[in-house]
């Protein structure tokens, strides 16, 4: 007996209320069928649907096995499913919008490799700070950080971790010397991220302590990017996206201050319309940014 076809079998028998329709269906013949049925129940040494010549009824133990047997489908055919599409050749446009400092700093190279990967794909990425409306604006996918969205009608895909890192050259540290906590900060030259939620108050974290200070400073800027460049300048400090300042850090043109304190706790997001079945390509992009940034800590 093969089990899956033997399971295959009752479950057609059971939702069709027939053994010539369940043969007709599953392209059997209807000794096939009653000879599945007969060797599942036997080798379960139970019988799961009484028969007569008028009608059939599923005896209480098969209602249970069938619950169990429909189950055991379904996975079945989600498994196929997966590897299915992922066997298939990605095709189609995708259009994406991501923030400008973190699409330069590495969303744009694993969309890059996305597209090396599946060459049938066109991708429209836009890298642009302003928040978007998906439907509005016409994107697949909104990559986002901070805390996911309220509304009940989008899907806020957690990728990575958004760590964020306080930062200034060593010239301007020199001459302005180093903050020792976060109030500390307010003495200081202050550069500022202007689309953040609370630009002027940075909020910082250490155990169970909480310390947000008010700051200020000569400059106000749509990109962190910018801000980290000021930064190396010697311009003041900066509060930024540690993958922003990867390469400044690297090169010491900045240094990280107040090493014992963490910005409040946020993540990067893929945001997309929800839909009953997401499209093959937006959740394939979505997944593959996620491993492309998992070994990779994101602050914002």
């Amino acid at each position: 007996m093969d089990k899956l076809t033997a399971l295959r079998v009752f479950r057609g028998i059971v939702e069709r209320q027939s053994f010539s329709r369940t043969a007709r269906d599953l392209a059997l013949s209807n000794a096939a069928v009653s000879k599945n049925l007969r060797e599942l129940e036997e080798e379960l040494g139970a019988t799961l649907i009484q028969r007569t010549t008028r009608r059939l009824r599923v005896t209480p133990l098969g209602e249970a096995y069938y619950r169990r047997a429909v189950e055991i489908l379904e996975s079945i055919a989600d498994a196929d499913r997966v590897v299915s599409e992922h066997a298939k050749t990605l095709q189609g446009e995708l259009r994406v919008s991501c923030p400008m400092s973190l699409g330069l700093a590495g969303i744009a190279a694993a969309a890059t490799d996305f597209l090396v990967r599946h060459l049938e794909v066109k991708l429209d990425l836009v890298l642009d700070d302003r928040q978007v409306d998906l439907v509005r604006d016409g994107f697949d996918v909104c990559i986002r950080g901070g805390d996911p969205l309220p509304d009940s009608g989008l899907v806020a895909r957690r990728l990575v971790p958004i760590e964020r890192v306080v930062v200034a050259a060593p010239s301007y540290v020199a001459r302005a010397g180093e903050p020792r906590t976060p109030r500390d900060l307010a003495r200081h030259r202050c550069l500022v991220y202007s689309l953040s939620r609370s630009p002027t108050r940075w909020t910082f974290v250490k155990g169970a302590r909480t310390q947000t200070v008010v700051v200020d400073g000569p400059l106000r800027m749509t990109s962190s990017l910018a801000l980290v460049q000021a930064a190396a300048a010697g311009l003041g400090v900066a509060f930024v996206p540690r993958l922003v300042a990867e390469q400044e850090l690297a090169a010491q043109r900045v240094i990280p201050l107040l090493r014992d304190w963490q910005g409040e706790p946020q993540a990067l997001h893929a945001i997309y319309l929800r839909h009953r079945q997401t499209p093959t390509l937006v959740r394939r992009f979505v997944e593959h940014l996620e491993a492309r940034l998992g070994a990779r800590t994101v602050r914002a």
